[in-house]
């Protein structure tokens, strides 16, 4: 009996000490990138199912590192007019601030639509809208997958805004459109989730809108955009939440034209600028102005700010100056540069390393590119 009991306890301290091998492999494979958790799905087939679970990706997802992806335009050798589009991926602590080493070891890669739109990024995941296709894609760039979207029914994608985000209560991708310009009509309103790959109509009450005006962003479930109604010359923020399907509406704390679209900054709800280049913050209900620049700081209105989140620097974007770095320790400027002499920067996006896709959608044709 002794002998038949030390053998039993020996079995289960193995299958213990087994047990949290596995959790310990599970715990280290959470922590690597997306390429190296690719290579290693070859390994044995426990090694490929667990990186494809759904568990483990979203476990990955959580412990990835926000990256900075820079979308860059460069005309065609030869080709008069045409253009090609490439991107590279940084770690926002390596920002490309200067020419000598600002694309050091970083491979450019061809982007996967041309002729696109950015609608927005998150969990890794962004949203593509494709002009040459007429289409919505999801593309991500860690793992080069995209998948095209079936077509939104009843829809004219030149008439309406699309919006992308994440539903945090059925953990889903969803995408909105809605109609360019609602006035006095109530348009038609389309949800898309990525679990179904079905687009639903929607039959929320809508606040009346001449125009939405600049891109969405997501803050916590709900998708914000600026709108505008003639009638009363007002400016507003049109809200959508996607867990409930439920549009609203946010007053603005100025009446002068907006020059950037809404982005959250510290925390808070999304961030707004004026024509006097102030940056507007929203807290507890209540706004308040974050940051002043001085009128020899900014040469042109602001169309777009991103607020990096390793650390306090944030990327702006105005007609004149291109995309610059502002530090707001001390106060200052620094622009990002080009790749090469050929190329400008067209679009900066914050994009998470994950595995959102894998199993999905087909690969990207793109090859990377090499420069002289």
């Amino acid at each position: 009996m002794n002998i038949m009991s030390r053998r039993l306890r020996k079995k289960q301290k193995r299958m213990k000490s087994a047990h949290l091998c596995d959790e310990l492999i599970v715990e280290i494979f959470t922590r690597l990138p997306s390429k190296s958790l690719l290579r290693f799905r070859s390994l044995s087939k426990s090694c490929y199912s667990c990186i494809g679970s759904p568990d483990f990706i979203r476990m990955h997802t959580s412990q990835s590192q926000q990256k900075l992806l820079i979308r860059h335009r460069a005309h065609k050798e030869n080709k008069e007019g045409e253009l090609e589009e490439f991107y590279t991926l940084h770690p926002q602590d390596q920002l490309s601030l200067s020419y000598k080493h600002g694309y050091n070891n970083i491979t450019p890669v061809q982007f996967p639509s041309t002729y696109s739109n950015i609608i927005g990024s998150y969990n890794g995941l962004v949203c593509l809208f494709d002009y040459d296709e007429k289409s919505i894609i999801l593309w991500n760039p860690s793992i080069r997958r995209k998948l095209t979207l079936p077509d939104c029914p009843r829809t004219c994608y030149s008439e309406v805004e699309i919006g992308f985000g994440f539903d945090p209560v059925i953990d889903d991708y969803k995408i909105v459109c809605m109609p360019v310009s609602n006035g006095k009509k109530a348009g038609r309103f389309f949800v898309y989730a990525l679990k179904t790959n079905i687009w639903r109509r929607i039959a929320s009450h809508t606040p009346l809108f001449s125009s939405v005006i600049t891109k969405p962003c997501l803050f916590n479930g709900v998708l914000y955009w600026l709108g505008h109604y003639d009638l009363t010359r007002t400016y507003y923020l049109l809200t959508f939440d996607l867990s409930t399907h439920v549009f609203g509406s946010i007053a603005l704390p100025f009446k002068t034209v907006l020059s950037v679209a809404p982005t959250p900054i510290q925390g808070s709800i999304p961030s707004l600028a004026n024509f006097a280049n102030q940056i507007w913050l929203m807290k507890d209900a209540s706004w308040s102005a974050f940051l002043n620049f001085k009128k020899d700081q900014v040469m042109a209105h602001l169309s777009s700010v991103l607020q990096l989140s390793t650390s306090d620097d944030l990327v702006f974007y105005s007609f004149c100056n291109g995309f610059q770095v502002y530090n707001l320790k001390i106060g200052e400027f620094s622009r990002l540069v080009n790749f090469n002499g050929a190329s400008f920067v067209f679009d900066v996006i914050q994009c998470l390393e994950s595995l959102q896709l894998l199993g999905m959608g087909t690969a990207c044709e793109g090859n990377k590119l090499i420069f002289s």
